[in-house]
């Protein structure tokens, strides 16, 4: 089997945990998966806004984030996000990154893929 590097751009937070089963599904395939959180997405990482999202989603998004980060998935936060009041406060494991990080990533990317 071939490994495929394959990134996804979130820009809802509404499709969060959509990408979340589907990155992990990409990644126990043995491919390279990461995932940029930006806009309104970046809320799922936001440790100030995630149990508002779990309720709001219906779903467990902190299991769901650690089960990435423990698959090998990246995890990215837009680091300019202006949608969060004071900035990210992000939850571990999950890395700061610019529009430069995200465009280098996806020109090396077999699939590029945006929520």
């Amino acid at each position: 089997m071939t490994t495929k590097k394959v990134v996804y751009f979130v820009s809802l937070s509404s499709n969060v945990p959509y990408v979340l089963k589907e990155a992990l599904q990409k990644a126990d395939e043995k491919n390279e998966v990461q995932i940029f959180f930006d806009l309104d997405g970046a809320h799922a990482l936001d440790q100030r806004y995630l149990k508002q999202l779990n309720r709001t989603h219906g779903t467990d998004l902190e299991f769901l984030l650690k089960a990435a980060l423990d698959s090998g998935v990246k995890l990215y936060g837009c680091q300019m996000n202006v949608l969060i009041e004071d900035g990210l406060v992000t939850v571990d494991g999950v890395e700061l990154a610019g529009v430069a990080t995200f465009l280098e990533t996806a020109y090396q990317a077999d699939d590029v893929l945006s929520y």
